[in-house]
């Protein structure tokens, strides 16, 4: 499943050399409601900023990858 997002923090971190982020992030029709999901860097867009609109997709619940939101100008 895909759905639009908003980034709300993101914090990074790395395991044994392995570098790792916590998204924080909330949906268009959720904005109060803050979800968070823990991932791989190579699953994010490089330079992700704090308010940048994304899209996620999500795999049994789980968040599997991040892009940026081509719509967004």
């Amino acid at each position: 499943m895909e759905f639009e997002a908003t980034v709300e923090g993101l914090r990074r971190y790395t395991i044994h050399g392995e570098p790792y982020a916590v998204l924080y992030f909330s949906r268009p029709e959720r904005p109060d409601d803050i979800e968070q999901a823990q991932l791989s860097a190579d699953a994010l867009p490089a330079n992700l900023k704090v308010g940048e609109r994304v899209v996620i997709l999500s795999l049994v619940g789980v968040v599997a990858e991040v892009r940026r939101d081509e719509a967004e100008p």
